[in-house]
């Protein structure tokens, strides 16, 4: 009896415990099982009307030729402009996406006729857009490059993810009945087709090489991953193949697309690393100056952090009003550099002494640094202008030198061929236009015979400043008869 009720509470523990691996593992099925119906797709796939309505949008004709080319000089002008409005709306009514989803349904459902409708379609409107950017960045007044621009320029391993998640909601959108029209405009904006290709149009506009491989690859990248997306979602929701091929050439074709998918990606992996290096290094500049430059008499009112330069080489710039600091604390900076990771940094120090302490307390950071970025601004613009002025006088001082013209020995030259010259006076004049131009060169004053007509005046005088000329071999050399 005491062992039948030693085991009853034993028994009952086990299947209390049985009953709660059972209750969690059913709860499991049905969270999984929750899941699959949430994440599912493949209810309610419209195949015919899905691939109408991709069809529908592939052809450039008529109409899409005409929003295409709206499109187009919108984008421009939003990118001209700096105007992220503008280019927003380019985006909005953009066509190109259609010859992008055609490619990737027609590889999905082996159609190799809208295939090439599709290829031929998006050739077609990528050298449109292009020749029709650069027409007008040739035009417009506007030189500047700004900010938005530049964006479209060093395309990442970030347009990749964009392009293929938006290309992955793009497509199943429109596989369901009744096209999700918000999806699709979130889709245009996201990936952004034309501001690139416009981007590739100022390029060639102003021979920017890298504007133009940097554009034209980032619109590249939107269309390979839209591509890939597409042919994913078709091949997983299984729609129906127009043709039929065998296994070893769809292999093939699947083994085609991974690799030409793999070399697009890999450019922008690299980039894409890179950013993630330069963000690195701005951080480290940031602590680097945030934790070395606090001095009892001195101030930092403004730093430029710049990881690329002309000369190669990564640049701190830290400009300081207030006593200046010596060369031992700078060159103690300098090495504590290496412990931020900035071997290779140049850093640059800009002072200014300020013995004004009540004002320089009164200022805000900002101020100061208009203050002292002005201070340097000026004393470049006078050296400049020093300079300037030192390459004139040299020039002119040169002109002098090689100008010393034998006057005695000419006069006789000159008279000796030229009977009718009765006066000569030789010098030098200066002319201006009043704006940017100040020129000197040598003036030849000859007077003439009276007794010779207009005519034959102005014939001796060409023939004698032709010789002169050479003689004295100055293209500037001028003769005035009076």
């Amino acid at each position: 009896m005491e062992n039948q009720e030693m085991s009853s509470p034993e028994k009952e523990g086990q299947q209390n415990e049985k009953e709660l691996k059972f209750s969690f593992l059913r709860s499991f099925v049905l969270l999984i099982k929750y899941l699959k119906d949430v994440i599912n797709i493949r209810d309610g796939v419209d195949f015919e009307g899905s691939v109408e309505a991709i069809r529908k949008d592939i052809d450039f004709k008529g109409v899409n030729i005409w929003i295409l080319g709206a499109s187009i000089v919108i984008a421009s002008v939003g990118l001209n402009v700096n105007s992220t409005a503008v280019i927003i709306g380019a985006m909005l009514i953009s066509p190109l996406m259609g010859p992008i989803m055609g490619v990737g349904l027609a590889i999905g459902i082996n159609n190799l006729f809208m295939l090439k409708r599709s290829l031929k379609s998006l050739g077609t409107a990528v050298l449109i857009s292009v020749v029709v950017s650069t027409v007008y960045f040739l035009l417009t007044p506007f030189g500047e490059v700004q900010s938005e621009l530049i964006a479209r320029t060093r395309p990442n391993l970030l347009d990749v993810l964009i392009a293929f998640f938006g290309g992955i909601a793009l497509v199943v959108a429109k596989t369901k009945k009744g096209t999700i029209a918000s999806t699709i405009y979130g889709v245009a904006i996201a990936t952004a087709l034309m501001p690139p290709l416009c981007t590739a149009g100022y390029g060639l506009a102003n021979a920017n090489w890298s504007f133009f491989f940097g554009a034209f690859y980032l619109f590249i990248i939107n269309s390979v991953f839209i591509i890939l997306a597409t042919w994913l979602i078709v091949k997983y929701l299984k729609f129906p193949l127009t043709s039929y091929i065998d296994k070893a050439k769809q292999k093939k074709v699947t083994q085609y697309i991974w690799i030409f998918t793999i070399i697009i990606f890999l450019p922008s992996s690299y980039t894409f690393w890179q950013s993630i290096q330069e963000s690195i290094f701005k951080s480290s500049a940031e602590n680097f100056i945030a934790e070395n430059f606090e001095f009892a008499e001195s101030e930092v009112i403004n730093k430029k952090v710049h990881y690329t330069t002309n000369e190669g080489t990564p640049l701190i710039e830290v400009y300081l009003i207030g006593k200046p600091i010596s060369e031992e604390t700078k060159k103690m900076l300098n090495k504590k550099m290496l412990s931020y990771s900035l071997e290779n940094t140049e850093l640059k120090i800009y002072q200014s002494e300020d013995n004004t302490h009540e004002i320089t307390s009164r200022l805000t950071s900002e101020v100061k640094s208009g203050i002292i970025e002005e201070i340097y601004k000026k004393n470049q613009e006078i050296i400049e202008d020093k300079d300037e002025k030192i390459k004139l006088l040299e020039n002119e001082i040169n002109k002098m030198g090689l100008s010393r013209i034998p006057f005695t020995s000419l006069s006789k030259e000159v008279k000796m061929q030229y009977e009718d010259v009765i006066g000569m006076e030789v010098g030098k004049t200066v002319f201006t236009n009043f704006e940017n131009k100040q020129d000197t060169s040598t003036t030849v004053l000859v007077r003439w015979s009276p007794n010779l007509d207009a005519e034959t005046k102005q014939a001796k005088k060409n023939s004698l400043q032709k010789w002169l000329r050479v003689r004295l071999d100055d293209d500037k050399l001028k003769v005035v008869s009076y």
